[in-house]
This record gives C-alpha cells, structure tokens and sequence, in this order.
C-alpha cells in the first residue's frame, strides 16, 4: 500500500462524534462527488474514490447521517490509466434525502444545490478539524516523506482550494494553492506542517514516519557537513605543507640550512622529513616538544626569508 493509504487507513479508525459525521461526509460529497440534476427535486448523488476503504468508510458514514443504503460500484477507465475506481451511488430519493441531512438544499441556489457548504458548518474547531478530514480522505495525498514532504488536497475549483486553503491558514498550516491541468490544488510542503496535520488527523504512524524521516535527513546533512569540514581542513593542510616545502627546498638550494637559527633549521628538518603531517604533529617531533602556534610561526618565519631571497 502507498503512504496516502495507510495514512486514510488510520484516520479512518478514529471515529468522529456524531455532530462532525455530517461536516465530514459534506467534504466528501462536496469535493469528490457529482450531483446530477434529473428535474425539479430530482437528483443523483454519488461519490467516487480510488480508495476501497474510503468508499466503504463514505458508506458506513452515509448510513449514519441518514439512514439511506447507497450501492457501491467499480468503475473502470482507460482514460484514468485503466486503474479500477469505486463509486458510491445513490437513488433519487436516497440522493434527495442525504442532500437535505447535510444541508445541501437550498431553493434560492443554482438547480436548488448549494455548493458551498452551510455557514454553521464551522462554528466549531472540531468542525473545521472534520472538514478538512473529510477533505483529505476524499481528494488528498500525501508522499512517502523519505523522498519529499508535501501533501495535497485536489480540488474540483478555484474558489473550492482557495476556501481550503484559508481554513488550513487560519489553523496554523502555511497552505497555498495552484492550477494543475483540469484541477486546483490546496498543498502543505513543509515538513512541520505536513507531520503536525497527520497527528491532527490522527494518523499517528505516518506522524512518527514522517518525523523519523526528518531526523535521519538531520543526521545525514550533519554528516555531510562535518565530512565537508574535514574534507576542507585537509585540503587546506596539504596546500600549506606544499607551500612549506617549496619554500623550505628554495633555501636549501639557495644557500642552505645551516646557516639558520636552530629553531628555524629543526622546524625546516621535521617538515622535510614529514611532508604529510599537521602543526601538532610536527611539534610533537621537535625536542623539546612546542605548540601549534609555535610551529606556525616558525614555519611563517621559513616563508618569510624564502620570499626575502626571492625578491
């Protein structure tokens, strides 16, 4: 299964008290169903999914609203990549007596539908939190967080995304919409935001998924930095010790060490002799043994006279 089935399958198993059954299955049939009008008062409602168990669940929740017994259908369509779709229809009278359980009839509307949902439907934060359940289970998707974070909630409009959108904006979430091909869509893409909804929701294992996947992408871009640091330090030590010898070699060939102080010919001698190791290990060798910083400045004093006798 994908992680947007396992995801729905959790939430799925928290059941809603009765009062948000009804904004929950409103969503759904809102977002992902069709309304056909078949005369004055007459209509035919369904809803569709990809998901077997939404539509189940869409079932059980159409029983429960009002007491209406919907069929459940497979659809099957080339033009959705031969992929099997499951629909969930209703009678006209079953259609005509659902549509009012959700406050759906309005005379003053369009064919005597709203589209819009009732404005009591979000008086409540536990009603806000269950549209936006309904909304995921019936349009949503989220990806496997070991590759991105983003979830999304495909919308059949404009003003349907931008609606959702301002609902998830005013909850905390950084939403945003945009046009994709014959659809809207209303996303999240921040992983806080994408791990805080799905705990929400209560899908909890794709919470703790998500967030284990954060903290391994943490460790690893931490790794990759200290390997980057440690990459670059090397990098930089072996340029100066080949700049040591060179300037080391150049006063052998010009005239020599010996006439050097003898801290400044040890110094000379142990690079020379150890091309490859670092300042505390050059100071390590010398007797009696001296710090980094004595090192280096010794070795500064070596490019010093080179340059001296270069110019």
């Amino acid at each position: 299964m994908s992680f947007s089935t396992d995801a729905k399958s959790e939430i799925m198993r928290h059941p809603l008290e009765d009062a948000c059954v009804r904004v929950e299955l409103t969503a759904a049939f809102l977002l992902a169903g069709s309304i056909s009008f078949k005369g004055a008062g007459r209509y035919l409602l369904s809803v569709s999914s990809e998901n077997a168990a939404v539509t189940r669940y869409c079932f059980t929740q159409t029983k429960k609203v009002a007491a209406v017994t919907p069929e459940i259908q497979t659809v099957r369509s080339s033009q959705l990549g031969d992929h099997l779709r499951y629909r969930l229809a209703l009678s006209e009278a079953d259609s005509l007596t659902l549509l009012d359980a959700l406050g759906l009839l309005d005379s003053a509307a369009f064919l005597g539908i709203r589209r819009e949902p009732p404005a009591d439907m979000f008086s409540r934060e536990e009603d806000r939190l269950a549209w936006v359940r309904g909304a995921f289970l019936a349009t949503g998707w989220i990806s496997n967080p070991d590759k991105a974070y983003n979830l999304e909630f495909a919308m059949p409009d404009e003003n349907h995304a931008g609606a959702l959108a301002r609902l998830l904006t005013d909850m905390g979430y950084h939403c945003g919409t945009t046009a994709r091909k014959t659809q809207w869509v209303a996303y999240i893409k921040d992983a806080e935001g994408v791990s805080r909804l799905m705990a929400t929701l209560g899908a909890f294992g794709a919470y703790m998924a998500i967030e284990n996947a954060r903290i391994m992408k943490q460790v690893r871009s931490g790794v990759n930095r200290q390997t980057n640091c440690d990459d670059s330090n090397t990098d930089k030590t072996v340029r100066a010790a080949a700049r040591q010898l060179a300037d080391i070699e150049y006063l052998l060939e010009h005239g020599g060490l010996e006439g050097l102080p003898r801290p400044l010919r040890e110094i000379a001698e142990a690079r020379l002799n150890n091309p490859d190791a670092n300042l505390t290990e050059l100071g390590q060798l010398l007797d009696p043994p001296i710090g980094k910083s004595g090192v280096n400045n010794r070795l500064r004093r070596l490019s010093a006279l080179a340059e001296e006798k270069r110019g």
